[in-house]
Order: structure tokens, then C-alpha cells, then sequence
């Protein structure tokens, strides 16, 4: 990554340019992005985001961990622990339907946090900005996809083995 000169006297800014959505931003597009941030903390044990309710904004890791999961009880799956520069929520930046997967404070956690209607207004008077966090997206979404697509043809060949060695 490419320091960028000032970038550290606005609270947020750095850690926005550390961010995979946000790392080809030039000085200006990290300020526009950091001026529609929000400040938040939540307590070890909160509910940031619930499982299949309406997604409405992006958060950022400033401190602490969280963990992401789907299910409840015995039907849990742990999908991830996020730390600091690590971000969760952007899928509901881009469409609308309900989040995914639940999110909980691991720790005391501080974050920036990029509602749905600030990042739409700033990307309908930023077409550079628009353009830069789609193609961001897309790419993601991309090496997302290759990864499952690799990790079922892994599963499909475990079970035929399983199949051949059983039969």
C-alpha cells in the first residue's frame, strides 16, 4: 500500500485505506469515504448484526474482534473472527436482501460504520468512487466464487472416493 501524505490527521482515514474495498482510493476519495464515517462501540457479547434481518450499513474494524456465524444452538456454523481493518456488512451496500449471517462483539469493539444511504448518495455524486468500489466488488465476488466453486469439486471428490471405497 502507498502512504498517503495527511492521510493519518483524519481519524478513520488510514484504516480506510488499509481496507481490500477501499485500497485504490487516491487522497480525496479517502477523505469523501471518511467524511461519511460513523463512530461506534458495542460491548463483548452485543449483537451488531442479526442473521436475516434488513442490512443496512458497513462496518469497519477499528479495534477489538467480532465473530461472524449462521444458525442458532445446536445448528451453529462459526464462519469467521474479524479484527482490525477487516470489514463485515458491505453486501448490504449493494443489494437488499436480508444479512447473511449473524455478527457479536468477541471484545469490547470499535468501529466505523458506512450507512447504506450515505455510501449510496456518495456514490451517485462520485462516479470515480462508484466505479472503483464496484469493480472492487466484482473482483471479490469473483475469487469468492472460484474458492467455493474449488472447495464443492474438493467435496464431490472426497464423496466418490468415499462412494468407490465403500462399494
Amino acid at each position: 500500500m502507498v502512504e498517503i501524505d495527511g492521510i493519518d490527521a483524519v481519524p478513520g482515514a488510514e484504516l480506510i485505506q488499509d481496507t481490500f474495498l477501499f485500497k485504490y482510493f487516491n487522497f480525496d476519495e479517502t477523505m469523501a469515504m471518511s467524511a461519511i464515517c460513523h463512530a461506534a462501540q458495542y460491548k463483548q457479547g452485543a449483537v451488531i448484526i442479526d442473521e436475516n434481518a434488513l442490512g443496512e450499513a458497513l462496518f469497519l474494524v477499528v479495534e477489538g474482534e467480532v465473530k461472524v456465524f449462521k444458525g442458532e444452538g445446536d445448528r451453529r456454523q462459526d464462519l469467521a473472527v474479524l479484527g482490525r481493518a477487516e470489514l463485515f456488512g458491505e453486501m448490504s451496500l449493494i443489494e437488499g436482501d436480508l444479512t447473511s449471517a449473524s455478527v457479536v462483539a468477541s471484545t469490547d469493539v470499535d468501529l466505523l460504520v458506512i450507512t447504506k444511504s450515505d455510501f449510496e448518495g456518495l456514490l451517485e455524486k462520485n462516479h470515480e468512487i462508484a466505479f472503483k468500489v464496484y469493480k472492487t466488488f466484482c473482483h471479490t465476488l469473483s475469487e469468492r466464487l472460484r474458492k467455493t466453486s474449488d472447495e464443492l469439486a474438493n467435496l464431490r471428490e472426497e464423496l466418490e472416493d468415499q462412494d468407490a471405497a465403500g462399494a
